[in-house]
């Protein structure tokens, strides 16, 4: 087998780590370097920031200039002049009086006609002779500074002055943001970064490029970091680099041993509260480590919390520590959080897992009810673990139901069978009837997909029981299998079944039911309605969400659709990002990210976003295994489309046949996209005809599954392949039924279309534009130009605005915008009109531009006539979407 490191050294090319992101920095650097009446810029930010790194790509290029590079250290920092020592002579004059500053500054003089700058790397280590001259020469206009300093760190005075008395500006850097770290490693690793590994590694190094660049390192040389199904992905622990380990050892520097204990209680207990940590280190050990900056207080609503003040430095305290003072360490903090009494959710669960990495767990009944709360929060692999600890420890029917949900929610269906054959046996009550019920029909709807059986297990549980609560319960679940198997009259009768039986539910049927309603309303044309029922169902989440904690997802689901349904793109796309963030970075639920990956990659398809949808939707992919399970319709039926728009029909013809391949029965409501995407698979392979007969298809389907938003957006495709009139009536009909402005805008879209109305188009295409949904924005537009009179002015600017507006998505083609050309202007009309449009006069851009005001004028009547625009508002209007070569 080969070792590790060899197989990175013959296997692995070496990375390369292009300067990527930092532009407004970068252009921030080199315009002050190049202003005269400034003596430099100060780059500030932490280690490993990016700051040498951008001074360097500050002064490449530069021309003008005679570049000195001094460089501040350790070992030179009691030399006088130690910086300067390779550009100074090797002695000084022995004349006595002689000024040293001024000899130095005599001695690094440019030939005349250059303009010296000095670019200092780590100025904070330079040595006072070495910070005097810097300062005194840019004092006297002698040279300029490119400088980068450690923040934090203590600089010599004559630094610190360059910034304080105004003579350089101080530029403080930040760590790099997580999109721009994004486009890094995809250019560093020559491919898409899969989204959850890129937050990981961003939440480990902060956007610290010097501690990015050695876990890529170690992900690449452990084999921890690689390319999956077209994405990067991190597999298994993150691992340290000796380098990486040794480089913050070097930043937590020497501790003794009180320091060293709270440092570890911080790391393992993280967060931690500081009274907590006060008591079992004391004052004096936490204020040492605050003071130096190894650990960081911080409020959760009116607790005050301590972590570690980089997520590194509690992976080093970790790998220091030996397992069995881990064990020690463990135990005790949950003594002490136990003796607190706090009753808060998350301290439940944290104890029951330091009690069970301590050793010190006995009892199975925490270790159940902390498995329930890690599923609230979506910890699915915690779940499990404690689950199996309870099953251990003789936790007998409870434990093994709680374990085969969690089993269940990882897609491992034929382990949670097995785990409730060996450890339930046959319920003995009404209530554990109804758990077991809810357990195995969740499992067998949402991993294996057959909702025949799921219906069955339901039956059998509903004739068995006596208890009334618990047989509405039971309805309930009935009515969930059915609804999401298609079947929505079934699900209806079950409702009603169930609230008929009056009193009270309890709150994990409530929320179920919520669910059911829930959806049924936004998908049948009810979205305010729907996000109403969610809304209340939410607020109460602490009374139901240990026992249904998948309703919480659903019902963010529910929001999403509520807000999708309406067009409100910006806040369904807002309920993605809230619902992800609520998920557990470091052991997701695999599934529900898949969820909204493809749901958010559904939300960018709409806005004419297809080349981010197909990022989405192969985060989503990536989730997912490669046999049929849920959701694989949704991320590969927006595959599919994306693809479809692109006109990459290979990749949408495979990704659609992986989706109807690969959907569960079960899934009919959530995978609908893939049937939707079918009419684009057809349209990006040329045939029409067949596209138009896939939409009215799909909108037949969904008549069929109660999905009445979906037959809309169906029969709204239809229009957008080039079948209005075969659609226009049924979607007036269907529409006049549906709540919210998209489905408005849809029916005039239909109507202006069948009758030509160029200036009801315009209208249409402005409030998809408003919307967010700009490919559709650029079809209306497209279809207003062609409803105008040929030579028509108004026609010539829906064309131009149709164009500008398809040049924002990303490349999407469709049936209605082919044939579009771009505005044709020449390179001084361009110019022209860009000033105009900025609101320059005539005679302004004449001035300019050394030209007449007449041949401006006729300039500009050239722009209006190519453009269709009457004035420069229309001009200005438009130019602000058009991006001429």
């Amino acid at each position: 087998m080969t070792p590790p490191r060899a197989r990175h050294e013959t296997g692995t090319p070496p990375l390369r780590w292009p300067f990527v992101g930092r532009t407004a920095q970068l252009d921030a650097v080199r315009s002050i370097v190049g202003d005269r009446t400034r003596g430099g810029v100060v780059v500030a930010g932490p280690a490993g920031a990016g700051k040498s790194r951008l001074a360097a790509q500050a002064v490449a290029g530069l021309e003008g200039f005679r570049v000195a590079p001094v460089r501040g250290t350790a070992a030179a920092a009691d030399l006088p002049f130690g910086a300067f020592a390779h550009m100074l002579p090797e002695r000084f004059p022995a004349a006595a009086g002689v000024n040293p500053l001024r000899w130095a500054a005599e001695a690094l003089r440019p030939p005349a006609g250059d303009v010296l700058l000095l670019t200092v790397d780590d100025a904070h280590l330079l040595d006072a002779a070495s910070a005097a001259l810097i300062h005194q020469m840019v004092l006297h206009r002698r040279a300029r500074v490119l400088a980068t300093v450690r923040g934090g760190e203590p600089a010599p005075d004559p630094i610190v002055a360059l910034w304080k008395d105004g003579l350089v500006r101080r530029l403080e850097l930040e760590p790099l943001p997580i999109e721009e770290t994004g486009r890094l490693l995809a250019q560093v690793l020559g491919g898409q970064v899969e989204s959850a590994t890129l937050r990981r590694l961003w939440r480990v190094t902060q956007g610290n490029l010097l501690y990015l660049r050695e876990m890529v390192l170690a992900g690449r040389t452990a084999g921890a970091l690689e390319e999956t199904g077209g994405l990067w992905r991190w597999h298994g622990d993150l691992s340290l680099t000796p380098r990486l380990r040794d480089l913050v050892e070097a930043r937590i520097g020497d501790v003794d041993e009180d320091e060293r204990r709270a440092l570890e209680f911080a790391t393992l207990g993280e967060p931690l509260g500081a009274d907590v940590l006060i008591r079992l280190t004391g004052a004096v050990a936490v204020e040492r480590c605050e003071a130096r900056q190894l650990i960081t207080t911080f409020r959760d609503g009116r607790r005050l919390q301590v972590r570690p003040a980089h997520p590194l430095y509690g992976e080093v305290v970790r790998a220091r520590a030996d397992s069995g003072r881990v064990r020690e360490l463990l135990a005790r903090l949950a003594d002490a959080v136990e003796a607190t009494g706090s009753r808060r959710r998350e301290d439940a669960l944290r104890v029951a897992v330091w009690r069970l990495d301590s050793g010190t767990a006995r009892q199975p009944l925490p270790l159940i009810a902390a498995s329930r709360l890690a599923m609230s929060v979506f910890d699915i692999a915690l779940a499990q673990r404690l689950g199996r600890a309870a099953v251990e420890a003789g936790g007998g029917p409870a434990a093994a139901l709680s374990l085969a949900y969690t089993l269940f929610f990882d897609d491992r269906p034929e382990e949670a069978e097995e785990t409730l054959r060996r450890f339930m046996g046959t319920p003995a009550t009404d209530q554990e009837r109804s758990v077991y019920a809810r357990t195995r029909v969740l499992g067998l709807a949402w991993s294996v997909g057959d909702d025949a059986d799921a219906q069955r297990v339901v039956d059998e549980a509903v004739s068995a029981v006596t208890d009334p609560v618990i047989h509405q319960d039971l309805l309930v679940l009935s009515a969930f299998v059915h609804f999401f198997a298609g079947h929505p009259l079934a699900a209806d009768r079950q409702l009603a079944r169930a609230h008929r039986l009056g009193g009270t539910m309890t709150p994990a049927s409530f929320a179920q039911a919520s669910v059911v309603e829930g959806l049924r309303l936004a998908h049948g044309g009810h979205p305010g309605r729907a996000r109403a029922v969610a809304d209340a169902t939410l607020r109460e989440v602490e009374r139901w969400r240990d026992d249904a904690p998948d309703a919480f997802w659903s019902l963010q689901c529910v929001r999403l659709l509520s807000h999708l349904f309406e067009g409100d793109l910006a806040a369904a796309d807002e309920v993605t990002g809230l619902t992800r963030r609520l998920m557990r970075e470091e052991s997701p639920w695999r599934l529900g990210m898949a969820g909204f990956d493809g749901h958010r990659a559904q939300i960018q398809v709409l806005a004419g976003r297809p080349a981010d949808a197909i990022r989405s939707s192969r985060d989503g992919i990536s989730q997912l295994g490669q046999q049929r399970t849920g959701f694989a319709g949704l991320c590969l039926g927006e595959l599919a489309h994306a693809s479809a728009l692109l006109g990459d029909v290979a990749t949408a013809r495979t990704a659609l046949a992986a989706a109807e391949r690969r959907s569960l029965k079960t899934f009919v409501p959530i995978d609908f996209p893939a049937v939707l995407a079918r009419a684009w698979v057809h349209a990006a392979g040329g045939d029409l005809g067949a596209a138009v007969s896939a939409a009215l298809a799909a909108a037949d389907t969904a008549e069929t599954h109660g999905l009445r938003c979906y037959r809309m957006f169906a029969l709204h495709d239809a229009v957008r392949l080039g079948a209005a009139p075969l659609v226009a009536d049924d979607l007036a009909r269907l529409c006049a039924t549906v709540d919210g402005p998209l489905a408005a805008v849809c029916t005039r879209h239909a109507a202006a279309v069948v009758a030509a109305n160029g200036a009801e188009l315009d209208a249409v295409s402005r409030a998809f534009e408003r919307m967010g949904m700009l490919l559709h924005a650029a079809e209306a537009a497209a279809h207003a130009a062609a409803a105008y009179a040929p030579g028509d002015r108004a026609g010539v600017f829906a064309a131009s605005r149709a164009w500008a507006l398809a040049r924002s998505c990303q490349g999407a083609r469709t049936p209605a915008l082919r044939g579009l050309t771009a505005p044709r202007l020449t390179a001084r009309q361009r110019e022209i009109a860009r000033l105009a449009a900025a609101g320059l006069s005539n005679r302004e851009i004449a001035d300019r531009l050394v030209l007449s005001t007449r041949t401006v004028a006729n300039h500009l009547v050239g722009v209006y006539g190519r453009l269709g625009v009457g004035d420069r508002a229309a001009l200005a209007d438009l130019l602000g979407a058009l991006d001429f070569e």
